[in-house]
C-alpha cells in the first residue's frame, strides 16, 4: 500500500512539471547580426524545478539541438546559420531528474546581411545601396538617437534607397532590416 502512494507522489510530481512548463511564457528577443538569439521566459512556478532545457533546429517540433541551462530564464543562442528559420522549445527539469514536455514553440528567421554602399548626399538627399539576397524583402529605417527607429521604405533586394528628407536632420542613422515572408514592415 506504500508503495503505491509513493507511486501517486511521483505521478503528480511529473505531471506538475509538465504543467509548469505548460504556464511558462516562452518569447523570443531580437536577432543579432552575428547569428545569435537571445530567448527569454518567465520561471516555471513549481518550486522544485532546477533548471531548464532549450531545444532548437530548423524544422519545427524536430529539435537537433539542445542547451541545458540551469536555473536561468534566459540565453543566448549562437552559431545560427543567416537566412535560415529556427524553431525553440524549452522544458524544465525537476529536483528528481524528471523533465517535462515541450513549452510552446517559438520561431525565429536570422537576418541576411546586407551592404549599404554608394553613400551620397547632393541637393538634401541622402542615398544608398541595400544589396544581398537578390528577392529578399528589407525595410530600410532611420534614426536620429540610435534608440527609436522609425521605417522608411520595404523592398526587395536589390534597390537603391533615397531620403529626399535628410537635409532636415542634422545627423541621420540608416539600417536596412531583413523582412521574413508574412512579417510586418515596422
Amino acid at each position: 500500500m506504500q508503495r503505491r502512494i509513493i507511486g501517486c507522489r511521483t505521478k503528480l510530481s511529473v505531471l506538475n512539471v509538465i504543467v509548469s512548463s505548460a504556464m511558462m511564457l516562452f518569447f523570443q528577443l531580437p536577432v543579432h547580426a552575428d547569428g545569435s538569439v537571445r530567448l527569454a521566459w518567465n520561471p516555471a512556478i513549481s518550486t522544485n524545478i532546477v533548471g531548464y532545457r532549450i531545444y532548437y533546429g530548423t524544422v519545427s517540433r524536430s529539435y537537433t539541438n539542445v542547451v541545458a541551462i540551469g536555473n536561468n530564464t534566459n540565453v543566448t543562442i549562437s552559431g545560427l546559420v543567416q537566412g535560415r528559420t529556427y524553431y525553440f522549445a524549452a522544458t524544465t527539469v525537476d529536483t528528481a531528474g524528471h523533465q517535462s514536455g515541450f513549452s510552446n514553440e517559438a520561431s525565429n528567421t536570422v537576418p541576411v546581411m546586407t551592404a549599404l554602399a554608394a553613400a551620397a548626399r547632393s541637393s538634401g538627399q541622402f542615398s544608398f545601396t541595400v544589396s544581398g539576397v537578390a528577392g529578399q524583402r528589407y525595410v530600410v529605417q532611420a534614426s536620429t538617437n540610435l534608440l527609436n527607429w522609425i521605417p522608411l521604405q520595404t523592398n526587395t533586394l536589390p534597390f537603391l534607397f533615397t531620403d529626399t528628407n535628410a537635409v532636415k536632420f542634422k545627423q541621420r542613422y540608416y539600417r536596412a532590416l531583413y523582412l521574413p515572408a508574412g512579417s510586418a514592415s515596422n
